[in-house]
């Protein structure tokens, strides 16, 4: 270490301040405190109870189950607990260390600049055909990952407490004429209108107000006959075209064979 007038170190013959480097190491040799660890967070639902539930994993063998996993692919529940090990858990997402979301299909362990659109998703744009570059985690979990979303694809003989052992009703019903069919089991010949559920909105003070949700994709007899009208309003359209390019060829014969020269005699 080269020493200046002042007793200052200035820098050594290779350029590097060499001084900071001790510094920093006899810190660390002298230092008794354990060496930092980041806690995993793992938010466990369950979609046919509503419940959920965020579960901290301090233990890194058991962290390690995740590492090199995919989004949608499936893991043991034994990260949450012994207890849980006939659980099977789906991962559905997860955010690194700082908040940035993973992204299903760019499959790489590390953080990405991406121009997104409208229909790429984790970007809204306030107009039509904005496009902007932001970073998004890739698909691929390791150890930077701080947050891992899952869901319970097999349940165990152990319940999750406030997972599992509850059941949460569903804050809004289902609006598009499919899913409902499906909640209540319907067939076609069903009128879905007469299972719709209403919502009741209490306001202290203020009288109770019922909200009807509105039912999307519903096929009724007027939806049929204005499928109906627009369907003979493009075969009539396709036929007045087809005469007027007949008409049309027939012009343009006539006016041909008016220009032809008359034979010689």
């Amino acid at each position: 270490i080269q020493w200046d007038s002042r007793g200052l170190f200035s820098r050594t013959s290779l350029g590097f301040p060499c001084c900071s480097l001790v510094f920093f190491s006899l810190f660390f040799l002298t230092s008794n405190r354990a060496p930092f660890t980041m806690k995993l967070k793992v938010n466990v639902a369950d979609p046919s109870t509503g419940g959920q539930k965020t579960f901290e994993i301090e233990d890194e063998r058991r962290s390690r189950i995740f590492y090199d996993k995919h989004i949608s692919h499936e893991v043991s529940g034994e990260v949450l607990g012994d207890q849980y090990a006939d659980y099977t858990l789906k991962i559905k997402g997860g955010y690194d260390k700082d908040g940035f979301p993973m992204k299903q299909g760019v499959l790489f362990a590390q953080r990405k600049f991406l121009l997104l659109g409208k229909h790429k998703g984790f970007y809204r744009p306030k107009r039509d055909g904005c496009r902007k570059r932001k970073a998004v985690r890739g698909c691929i979990i390791g150890p930077d990952i701080s947050v891992v979303n899952v869901v319970v694809q097999t349940r165990g003989k152990t319940p999750i407490e406030g997972v599992t052992d509850v059941l949460i009703p569903r804050p809004l019903a289902p609006r598009r004429a499919s899913k409902i069919r499906k909640l209540f089991n319907l067939t076609k010949e069903d009128d879905v209108r007469q299972y719709v559920i209403p919502r009741k909105i209490k306001r202290p003070g203020k009288r109770t107000v019922t909200k009807i949700p509105k039912i999307q994709r519903l096929v009724t007899p007027a939806v049929k006959r204005r499928e109906r009208q627009r369907l003979q309003t493009k075969l009539q359209g396709r036929k007045r075209t087809a005469a007027l390019v007949a008409d049309y060829k027939k012009l343009l014969e006539s006016i041909s064979a008016a220009r032809k020269p008359a034979p010689k005699k």
